[in-house]
């Protein structure tokens, strides 16, 4: 209380000058924002029930609207707190204050204390965005925020503005369009390096690539990831073409230098006849098929009959020799008095 004051209660000061240019009731509330303020940069947190326990004559709502419209003015700057009874306050220094009797332009002070993101927010933007940290960072320390609106949701309009600025200036941001979908379009570099990495020839990719264009196109058109289903169009031919080249389905005629599989002899093995003796029976049954000039889906299969047939006759032979050998002489019973033909169209033996 000052001393020889007929009124006991703290009293409030103001500037006549400033009243009559801002408001009285402005520039009342501008003194007790600058004793909060006193000494402080940057923003600083304001509570609305402390200034009204400073003011009783105001309510909260009208204390906000008095803010509101000193940040119209460019004297205040605020920002946007999650509660509801607090702000975020920046004022210029001592001398914009006292210099105030004009409207002042709010860009033309900075806050001393520079306002600092969520890191969730940054995350956001380097996920989203692709911007890099160091970016943000950047654009922060030349970011002024306007009044009255949230702070963050200022920042991330104000850099990604930046960001897509910074992307045309520079021809690396530069995205290429993709290539039009037709009966010329070819799969993009990283397809075909991804194909090769898998062992796929390419060759035979670019033999499935016409069928590709022509089962997309009778669909309306290409999908956005076309590349991605290029790859596994080709991935499920690849394995197709490579498991008809080991087990072909397409009757073939045998050629003078063919061979069986191992895994013939080593069935026949299991049947009690050894490979030499299937060998042996090799050449006869090559020269038989050349000149018929028939085609079969196996080789390996008609092969693995005649041997079994030959050798199960020439066992049934040896068995009864003694007698049949001479009593039926010219009889069809040995595989000897029969003719290839008949041996190999012979399927007694599977039954």
């Amino acid at each position: 209380m000052q001393s020889g004051s007929l009124i006991p209660d703290r009293q409030l000061t103001f500037s006549p000058e400033l009243a009559a240019t801002i408001g009285l009731e402005e520039a009342i509330l501008l003194q007790e924002i600058g004793g909060i303020l006193k000494d402080r940069t940057g923003w600083t947190t304001v509570n609305l029930q402390q200034l009204h326990a400073q003011l009783p004559f105001w309510s909260t709502t009208h204390i906000g609207e008095l803010i509101g419209k000193l940040t119209e003015l460019g004297i205040l700057a605020s920002a946007h707190h999650p509660d509801p009874q607090m702000l975020m306050l920046a004022i210029a220094s001592t001398e914009r204050t006292d210099h105030s009797a004009g409207v002042q332009d709010r860009a033309s002070y900075a806050v001393t204390t520079p306002w600092i993101p969520d890191r969730a927010l940054i995350d956001l933007l380097i996920l989203n965005h692709g911007m890099t940290e160091a970016f943000i960072d950047e654009v922060r320390q030349r970011f002024i925020p306007e009044a009255n609106k949230e702070i963050e949701t200022q920042f991330r309009q104000h850099v990604l503005s930046q960001w897509r600025t910074r992307q045309s200036q520079h021809n690396s941001f530069e995205i290429s369009p993709p290539a039009p979908f037709g009966k010329n379009w070819k799969p993009s570099q990283d397809a075909l390096e991804i194909l090769a990495q898998a062992g796929i020839d390419g060759a035979f990719a670019n033999t499935v690539r016409a069928e590709f264009v022509l089962y997309w196109s009778e669909r309306g058109g290409a999908p956005k990831e076309i590349n991605s289903r290029f790859v596994e169009h080709v991935r499920r031919r690849w394995l197709r073409h490579t498991s008809q080249m080991q087990h072909s389905t397409e009757p073939s005629r045998i050629h003078r230098n063919w061979q069986p599989d191992s895994a013939v002899y080593d069935t026949l093995r299991l049947a009690g006849i050894n490979e030499a003796a299937a060998r042996a029976l090799l050449p006869e049954f090559v020269m038989y098929w050349l000149d018929s000039n028939e085609v079969h889906i196996s080789w390996n299969s008609k092969f693995l009959q005649h041997v079994k047939r030959q050798c199960r006759a020439d066992t049934e032979g040896d068995q009864h020799g003694g007698e049949q050998g001479r009593g039926n002489a010219g009889t069809g019973n040995r595989s000897k008095d029969r003719s290839l033909s008949d041996d190999l169209t012979d399927t007694s033996w599977a039954s």
